[in-house]
């Protein structure tokens, strides 16, 4: 059976400090609305029947919903199952947009590597260079840590969410907007991870001082992503920190399995405010063919050249067995001996992946409005579900 991809993003200090968020039930729906999908859909897709079943199983498990795009030979194919929010029963659909969590990455990475062509950036210069000392200060491995160390989680630099008084006060006080600043207070004046450049380690804190670099490079990294990256190469359908775009009306609501016990609750307010405060690391939003068609251009070099491609593909083992790797804000995995590329996203309320198999030349795009970080009780059920999707994704 394939790695457990959703579930990697797993905050384990969550499990023992959920208990902190009390016992009342979490009511924290939000407005949404339908939409009517312009996309052109195959619907004669050869693994339309089979993937839609698999779909449907999902949603019966108790997943609110559950939506799938891909493209092939036979053409593109997207289709959802279950709810965008429970509480209207309004049925989810391929045009809602979805979380992409920490797909962010290959986003940051992306406008980071962008840099690097224009010559504004060195990879292999010290992270120092480009963060100012009050930035910095107290932060282990900062002085030695390069751009190219933050890109493929070498750093050595320590995690914030993994941090007790984090999780503690984020569920003590869900409707707190922390600030880019708060996050790397976490981290200061505590041990490195290890030595820089000594071992991998995937680490948020990470694509936070990247998107800090682009602000220094760029004056607004988010601003550039959008205009450089979202309007230049016309995907629509994708937003990140746009002004109001965790109240767009087409956004999912979010659900969690608060205490793994099978009782969903709305946490979409919780949800989008974490999302709203994260830079770098998360902060998208996008329609499923909207994230396959980002990965497709990148991946065929009409974003980045073919020599900087090389670069964002040299992967660093992420296993004692050295057959998956990270890139520069991608991941390689081989299931059953099949190369996927990509990225996992995961978080309070929502799950997901975008890979790309690259045998088949196949891209997807699976999203569920049903939180990881805390494992559902319907994990092991929904996980292997999820790998007969990949499965016929990869046939």
């Amino acid at each position: 059976m394939r790695t457990k991809q959703l579930n990697r993003v797993i905050h384990s200090v969550f499990f023992s400090l959920v208990i902190l968020t009390g016992c009342s039930k979490m009511e924290m729906d939000l407005p949404h609305v339908g939409c009517t999908s312009t996309e052109t859909i195959n619907t004669n897709h050869p693994k339309a029947e089979a993937l839609q079943q698999k779909l449907d199983q999902i949603v019966a498990l108790g997943v609110p919903g559950v939506v799938l795009s891909l493209k092939d030979a036979d053409g593109t194919w997207a289709s959802a199952s279950g709810l965008s929010k429970i509480e209207t029963k309004t049925p989810m659909e391929i045009c809602h947009l979805q979380f992409g969590q920490s797909v962010a990455k290959t986003y940051m990475a992306t406008a980071i590597l962008m840099l690097y062509e224009d010559g504004k950036i060195d990879l292999d210069e010290k992270i120092s260079t480009y963060l100012p000392s009050s930035t910095l200060n107290d932060i282990k491995n900062t002085d030695v840590a390069t751009v190219r160390m933050l890109l493929n989680h070498t750093s050595g630099i320590p995690e914030y969410n993994d941090k007790a008084n984090y999780v503690t006060y984020l569920l003590q006080h869900p409707l707190h907007t922390f600030t880019t600043a708060d996050y790397l207070d976490y981290v200061r004046d505590k041990p490195a991870k290890f030595s820089a450049g000594s071992e991998y380690s995937y680490t948020n804190t990470n694509y936070i001082l990247l998107a800090l670099i682009a602000d220094g490079i760029t004056g607004d990294h988010k601003k550039f992503i959008r205009e450089e990256i979202l309007e230049a190469y016309s995907l629509n359908n994708s937003f990140y920190h746009n002004e109001g775009f965790m109240s767009y009306p087409e956004l999912v609501n979010t659900y969690w399995d608060r205490y793994s016990n099978g009782k969903i609750e709305n946490c979409s307010e919780m949800h989008r405010i974490n999302v709203g405060s994260l830079i770098g690391d998360d902060g998208i939003i996008a329609t499923p063919t909207d994230y396959m068609a980002f990965l497709e251009l990148l991946l065929t070099n009409q974003i980045l050249s073919e020599a900087t491609m090389e670069e964002m593909l040299d992967f660093v083992p992420t296993k004692p067995d050295g057959m998956d790797g990270y890139g520069l804000g991608i991941s390689q995995e081989f299931i059953n001996g099949r190369e996927q590329l990509g990225h996992t996203g995961g978080g309070i309320g929502a799950g997901c992946i975008l890979g790309h198999y690259t045998d088949n030349d196949t891209y997807f795009f699976l999203a569920i409005n049903l939180g990881v970080s805390i494992t559902p009780k319907i994990a092991d059920p929904f996980e292997d579900i999820a790998d007969d999707i990949y499965d016929i994704l990869s046939e």
